[in-house]
């Protein structure tokens, strides 16, 4: 079964890369030291990039060197590739209506269905994501058709740590980007390992590049199966930019990724399903 498994995820992963041309890195993001001020040629680069787009970008934060390194960065500090990437995302948020959505008013049923939550932050203040993934039932969302807009919803949520992210640096915290914590307890392959469910997460992971870029510090995946384990370095490798080595996946040995988690989240912190004290909702 667990061969049959990895067989088929590597046939939903070429397919991604065929479609999409990611899966080998076309961009490997430069990535700046946060903690050094950016260097002479670097801001050369970001007023440029200013020039290019400055009179198409609506909102005032998008137009501060802070925002636009992070899409420089994605494009390896390429002013024509990175205008491209901006822009088309722009593009893909007035289009979503990204700006006015609203996850309590517009997704009530998946809120309910795939609970996820922002109300868990770091020792520096960072947002924290957390999903109790292993109840989802990924599958049904493919079946009944919801998945676009479980896709926007998660989307969504993403924005929703992003503006916590910048607000938390203009505040002078120590905030490099969101968390994302993956509880994968209760994951079996008819609910979650379906053809159309590895392609979903894939998507998932290739929207937050198209759309997000440099903005997520750690994901953390944890009572992961063999089998996720077997298959997420073929995951990785079907994305373009340095997210791979963000991402942390752990077994069942609560010892293991509890001891990973204290070091940057306290445990009153973590709800009880990661690890914490803090009780379930």
């Amino acid at each position: 079964m667990l061969l049959q498994y990895q067989l088929i995820s590597i046939c939903v992963l070429v397919e991604v890369g065929v479609t999409t041309g990611k899966i080998y890195s076309q961009y490997r993001t430069f990535v700046t030291d946060e903690s050094e001020p950016l260097s002479d040629d670097q801001k050369f680069v970001i007023e440029k990039l200013k020039a290019e787009v400055g009179p198409k970008l609506p909102h005032s934060y998008i137009k501060e060197d802070e925002y636009l390194i992070k899409w420089l960065e994605a494009r390896n500090f390429d002013v024509q590739e990175a205008e491209k990437m901006l822009l088309a995302d722009l593009r893909w948020r007035k289009s979503n209506n990204i700006d006015n959505l609203q996850v309590d008013n517009d997704f009530p049923d998946l809120l309910e269905d795939y609970p996820v939550q922002i109300d868990t932050f770091d020792k520096n203040g960072a947002p924290v994501i957390t999903a109790f993934v292993g109840d989802w039932d990924l599958r049904n969302v493919h079946l009944t058709g919801k998945a676009p807009r479980l896709l926007l919803f998660l989307d969504k949520m993403m924005d929703d740590a992003a503006k916590i992210v910048r607000k938390s640096q203009k505040e002078g915290k120590a905030v490099r980007g969101f968390h994302v914590l993956l509880n994968l307890e209760g994951f079996n392959t008819v609910q979650h390992g379906c053809h159309k469910c590895v392609l979903g997460i894939v998507r998932l992971l290739q929207s937050y590049e198209n759309h997000f870029p440099g903005l997520v510090d750690k994901i953390v995946i944890f009572n992961a199966p063999p089998t996720i384990e077997a298959i997420a370095p073929l995951i990785k490798k079907s994305i373009t930019s340095d997210l791979d080595r963000h991402i942390k996946v752990f077994g069942s040995n609560k010892a293991a990724w509890k001891q990973y988690l204290n070091q940057f989240i306290d445990e009153d912190q973590l709800p009880e399903d990661f690890g914490g004290s803090r009780r379930n909702d």
